[in-house]
């Protein structure tokens, strides 16, 4: 499968990703005060405290990394050039956040349905303009690689999943009479395995053979990637008309993940780089997907135990998906900071490499508290009135972490960038 030609002629400015990647962290800082007051003791995947806190980590954490990593490679991988970037900072950045703190926040005031049709309105109107600018470039643009075939597959599971959690609203708030647990479930499988998982898997067949040396992903992924949208489609008419047939397409899409699991472990035993961070960081992202995937097959035959759907979550988002983006975070954004000084032109010996502005020693810190703040969560879906102390410090801790090393990582930027205009200035 070729591989994208990446070119840096059409980069966003650095402001618009960081934008973004710096709202994540801020994300991640709020998730963990919403988990200290203990308002859920036992494990309930419909509690108003567990939808706020999943969509504050699924919209405020990973939307905004996602979205910010997505620009940058449809510029740098795609062609599809950045023209207006203030425009998409007030079309996508500014009502993203305002919708996610609208939502958390109906969710915590009981459902309030001001609140939740607000928040609707907001995310769609981000989504619709991502969509777009993606969608509309993608089409224009004359790279055909695999990974922008399966960022266009991404963006068009995440307007299905806009539209279903817009439905969703609506129907909560008396709006429109549809069936709720058949649209909760679609919405849920359209944003963890079309959304998710399908950009995850766009992203790194680009970034994995580029930044560990591994030889390129096989044709046969974007097919891969094509037949979760197929298998997607079917889970929902299935859930809509055929409940009692809904195991067939939900066994199989378990296929995909297995089958990308299975690869990725592959590429990554014939990496050049395997002291890199990120090569252990994405076999933990291998490992989650595994667990998050198998749980959530198991749910539906073991309702016994509550906590299974919790741990399903906690594995997708916050293992996977979560993993998959700080560890990409952590090879980005140092690059993207070193990419645009370049630009400049600075005198020999005045740029830093980008280990200069992260070392592999804070990202593989990084690695080793996400896996405590994994751990802690594992406790906390097991016993939510026991842990959520835990889980709250872990999250914490995880946040105030990143948020530091984005505050190092921002001032070495600046440094380097008055060095630059002050030789110039000479």
């Amino acid at each position: 499968m070729s591989q994208a030609w990446l070119s840096y002629d059409d980069a966003p400015p650095f402001w618009l990703p960081a934008s973004f990647f710096g709202a994540a962290m801020l994300w991640l800082l709020t998730l963990g005060c919403l988990l200290l007051p203990a308002d859920m003791l036992a494990a309930n995947r419909y509690h108003p405290q567990l939808l706020a806190l999943t969509h504050a980590l699924g919209l405020g954490v990973l939307g905004n990394i996602m979205s910010g990593a997505l620009l940058q490679m449809l510029a740098v991988a795609s062609g599809v050039a950045t023209r207006h970037a203030g425009r998409l900072l007030l079309g996508i950045f500014l009502p993203w956040q305002a919708g996610t703190a609208l939502l958390v926040g109906g969710f915590l005031h009981g459902f309030s349905p001001l609140a939740l049709q607000a928040a609707a309105v907001l995310l769609c109107a981000a989504i619709i303009r991502l969509a777009w600018h993606g969608l509309y470039g993608l089409a224009r643009s004359p790279a055909r690689d695999a990974s922008s075939r399966g960022m266009a597959l991404a963006l068009v599971a995440l307007l299905v999943t806009a539209l279903l959690g817009l439905c969703l609203v609506l129907t909560l708030s008396g709006q429109l009479p549809l069936p709720l647990m058949p649209l909760l479930h679609s919405h849920v499988l359209w944003a963890a395995l079309g959304w998710l998982f399908l950009l995850v898997l766009a992203v790194s067949q680009t970034v994995i053979p580029m930044f560990l040396i591994t030889p390129p992903y096989p044709a046969w992924t974007l097919i891969t990637g094509r037949a979760v949208l197929v298998l997607l489609l079917a889970c929902s008419l299935a859930l809509l008309f055929w409940p009692e047939q809904l195991w067939l397409p939900a066994s199989l899409l378990l296929i995909p993940v297995l089958a990308y699991a299975v690869q990725s472990w592959r590429l990554l035993r014939q990496s050049r780089r395997p002291a890199d961070p990120l090569w252990w960081q994405w076999q933990g992202v291998i490992a989650c997907l595994l667990l998050g995937g198998m749980s959530a097959w198991l749910c539906s035959s073991w309702t016994a135990w509550p906590s299974l759907p919790l741990l399903a979550g906690l594995w997708w988002l916050g293992g996977a998906g979560l993993g998959a983006t700080l560890a990409m975070l952590g090879k980005i954004l140092p690059f993207l900071a070193w990419l645009h000084l370049k630009r400049l032109n600075p005198p020999r010996g005045l740029l830093p490499s980008t280990h200069g502005f992260l070392p592999e020693s804070a990202q593989l810190r990084m690695r080793h508290l996400h896996l405590l703040w994994l751990l802690a969560g594992t406790l906390w879906c097991w016993q939510p009135g026991r842990f959520h102390l835990l889980f709250a410090l872990a999250t914490l801790e995880l946040a105030a972490y990143a948020l530091v090393l984005g505050g190092k990582l921002a001032r070495r930027y600046r440094a380097v960038q008055r060095a630059v205009s002050a030789s110039t200035a000479r």
